[in-house]
């Protein structure tokens, strides 16, 4: 509804400078500058304000976050080389075997 009547709004004064002004192509064009300027100023929203305790706690999250993926990276690191070892005793295990049987 807000967005509506923002619109409107700039509609409404685009036409105001078009019938106040002269009834040409640059009134036509400098209307529909002013309302496509006017309607933008309208829809974007301003910068608001952050508390630092909200900053804070936003640093602090990243921070949380960032070391929880480091501890999963490591895990991830430990476990793959926990599996390429256990490969590599299999596999010579399997070789011991292979050379046993070859006897």
């Amino acid at each position: 509804m807000k967005v509506f009547l923002k619109f409107v709004f700039s509609v409404v004064i685009g036409l105001m400078w078009y019938r106040i002004s002269e009834t040409d192509d640059v009134a036509m064009a400098i209307a529909s500058a002013l309302f496509i300027f006017l309607l933008l100023v309208l829809l974007v929203r301003p910068i608001e304000f952050q508390s630092p305790e909200k900053r804070e706690e936003y640093i602090q999250n990243m921070k949380e976050k960032r070391e929880r993926k480091k501890a999963l990276e490591a895990k991830q690191k430990e476990e793959l080389m926990r599996l390429k070892k256990m490969r590599k005793i299999k596999d010579e295990q399997s070789m011991m075997d292979f050379k046993q049987k070859r006897k």
